[in-house]
């Protein structure tokens, strides 16, 4: 993992980079999800986005995965179509080794692809 990465600020802003929850004629707005600190135990409201990239940076990519597929209700099909294919560009984005550390495979990463046309 690149240095910059390790750094939370640094990670934010790499994720505000895109944006699938566009403003068009209507405000959409950004699901969020339930965390936990894990050091704290106090619970927080944070955007999707966010947290799949927190844990894809952390190598916890099935989790990520499974967060996606799980949430997806919350979302428009569109929202989660979009908010999918970024996922996978991240993590497709991966090492072999980082890819091999997280217990994941590019062929998993093509499946999802077509598991998100199936879900939309």
């Amino acid at each position: 993992m690149m240095e910059y990465e390790k750094d939370w600020f640094m990670r934010q802003v790499k994720a505000a980079v895109f944006k699938p929850f566009k403003k068009t004629s209507e405000v959409q707005v950004m699901p969020v999800i339930q965390v936990t600190d894990e050091g704290t135990g106090e619970n927080y409201s944070v955007p999707i986005q966010s947290y799949l990239l927190e844990l894809v940076l952390t190598l916890k990519v099935n989790q990520a995965e499974n967060i996606l597929f799980s949430e997806s209700k919350k979302m428009t099909d569109e929202q989660f179509f979009e908010l999918g294919n970024w996922f996978y560009d991240l993590v497709n984005k991966l090492s072999d080794e980082e890819l091999k550390a997280a217990n994941f495979s590019r062929t998993e990463i093509s499946q999802g692809r077509a598991d998100l046309g199936q879900s939309t």
